[in-house]
């Protein structure tokens, strides 16, 4: 379904009441993504709400996306055992290896990167999240090979 009707279809089911913002924009995000350009003017005209306005309230939150992920979401944990373990180290080699930075998708869309609090997954620190799977015990010189076995994946299928 196209973008815009899928925003539409989300507003249709909502009031105009600033109560319902954010709600909106984490279902939009949640169905389309990402929140685009033009899905912010949309809900800027739907709340009667300038443009900038919802631009500022995504910019704040940092759980709203403004860019498409990528195939392979690449989450880095930077909880506490994570961060002690290497953790930067980590979303530094992958930043490096992919050529982007945190929050960036790869022109491709095959990658993008980002960092989270925690997994959970303490005792197998550092650990990294791609696709739904975790990689325990995760180094920056495993960063390539990881990165080189999902694109050897991705040409196969």
């Amino acid at each position: 379904m196209e973008e815009s009707n899928q925003i539409e279809e989300i507003l249709r089911r909502f009031l105009p009441e600033r109560e319902y913002l954010l709600p909106v924009l984490h279902e939009i995000q949640e169905k389309v993504g990402y929140l685009s350009r033009e899905a912010m003017e949309s809900v800027a005209h739907f709340f009667h709400l300038p443009p900038s306005e919802i631009f500022s309230i995504v910019t704040f939150y940092n759980q709203f996306r403004r860019k498409p992920l990528g195939r392979h979401p690449v989450n880095v944990c930077l909880g506490t055992a994570c961060h002690l373990q290497g953790g930067n180290l980590i979303l530094d080699a992958f930043s490096r290896e992919l050529q982007i930075t945190r929050g960036d998708t790869t022109e491709d869309r095959s990658f993008s990167l980002d960092g989270t609090a925690c997994f959970g997954c303490c005792n197998v620190a550092p650990v990294v999240k791609i696709n739904n799977q975790i990689y325990p015990k995760m180094t920056p010189g495993k960063v390539e090979e990881v990165i080189i076995n999902l694109r050897d994946k991705d040409k196969t299928h």
